[in-house]
């Protein structure tokens, strides 16, 4: 691992059979695409499915789902700050226990075959809920046509993380047509416009010079790379933390700020082999709270001075949805050309399918 120093266009073809780049360069019609799709698909679903609920709206939120069938929830709830009832992505087998019959409950599974967000499907049923299922197909889908809910079909084949746009913004088009906040198809329109934009800068056909993508990967290769966002850009971390994981097949951690100046500040202290090994990286939102910019500042000042490398990554757009898909897209790109420098294919995800397999031949 480590070897290969070439990013151009021929390597990267070389190196990714499956096709990821071309995933990650298709963000920006997945955005336009899926908001598109979900809005026609749920035009008159939500008063179809709560007949007892509108004209009033629903009572709170939640978001079933795992991994990249997660995240776009992440990505949407933290463009949307103010979103005027409790919500909450599970994560898990249960939902919360205040969930009810008026509480919007979205279950996003991209293989339709996720087991945490089949279970808390069947808890939403039970309670009396009609949740929007956003999938490909598999059972999710089966179980929303079996009961009658509202379906937002996603286009399968591919990895659910290079799914992030259709998800995403099916999310945000279930909680317009909730009426929990307003129409964005202005931003969504814009959002697309600047990322494609932004790829002639990030795609392997763009000379290393002037690609910070590039740059990125080269300064990450080696390293481990913990990624840190404060406030909005806090999901963004964890969706850089994951492409590491996935894409370069490489150890990766996120935190956010402020919660780890009160206790993972300390924790570079005492191991030089572990700081000289590692990268921080601070995601930035020039427009978010001045307290939290502060903080990242001072942080990464802290950082320095432990012998942490640090990387200040500053967010692009007019919008907070273009600023935080900027980020995304960045991350993307640099995870895959970091699988490149590591010889490895950034598409297969071998150990989770056999751990996977593993768990459903249990029995238990």
């Amino acid at each position: 691992m480590g070897a290969v120093t070439d990013l151009g266009p021929a390597r990267v073809a070389e190196a990714d059979p499956a096709g990821m780049f071309a995933q990650v360069a298709g963000l920006p019609r997945q955005l336009r695409d899926g908001y598109r799709l979900a809005r026609t698909s749920l035009a008159g679903a939500f008063l179809d499915a709560f007949p007892a609920v509108p004209p009033a709206r629903p009572d709170g939120l939640v978001v079933c789902g795992m991994g990249g069938s997660a995240i776009g929830a992440d990505l949407v709830l933290a463009a949307l700050p103010g979103l005027a009832v409790p919500a909450a992505v599970v994560r898990g087998y249960r939902l919360p226990a205040w969930v009810g019959p008026g509480t919007l409950v979205v279950v996003a599974s991209y293989s339709g075959q996720t087991e945490e967000a089949l279970a808390c499907a069947a808890q939403a049923r039970a309670r009396g809920c009609a949740p929007i299922c956003v999938t490909s197909g598999g059972s999710l889908g089966a179980f929303a046509e079996r009961e009658g809910l509202p379906l937002v079909a996603v286009p399968g084949g591919g990895q659910p993380r290079a799914a992030v746009g259709s998800l995403s913004m099916s999310l945000l088009a279930s909680l317009e047509a909730a009426g929990l906040c307003d129409e964005h198809a202005a931003d969504v329109a814009g959002t697309a416009a600047q990322l494609e934009a932004d790829d002639a800068r990030l795609c392997p056909e763009c000379e290393d010079e002037q690609n910070a993508a590039k740059a990125l990967a080269r300064k990450l290769e080696k390293r481990l790379a913990v990624v840190y966002g404060a406030g909005p850009t806090a999901p963004v971390a964890r969706r850089w933390k994951g492409q590491v994981n996935e894409n370069a097949k490489a150890p990766a951690f996120f935190n956010e700020l402020p919660e780890l100046d009160h206790n993972e500040l300390m924790g570079w202290s005492s191991l030089p082999h572990v700081t000289r090994g590692s990268v921080a990286v601070f995601l930035h939102d020039p427009r978010a709270d001045e307290r939290l910019t502060r903080r990242a500042e001072l942080t990464a000042r802290e950082y320095a001075a432990l012998g942490v490398p640090t990387e200040l990554v500053a967010a692009q757009g007019d919008t907070l949805l273009a600023r935080l898909f900027s980020l995304v897209q960045l991350g993307d790109y640099a995870s895959c050309y970091l699988a490149v420098l590591y010889g490895v294919d950034p598409t297969p995800v071998d150990a989770i399918q056999s751990f996977k397999a593993s768990l459903a031949g249990d029995g238990r």
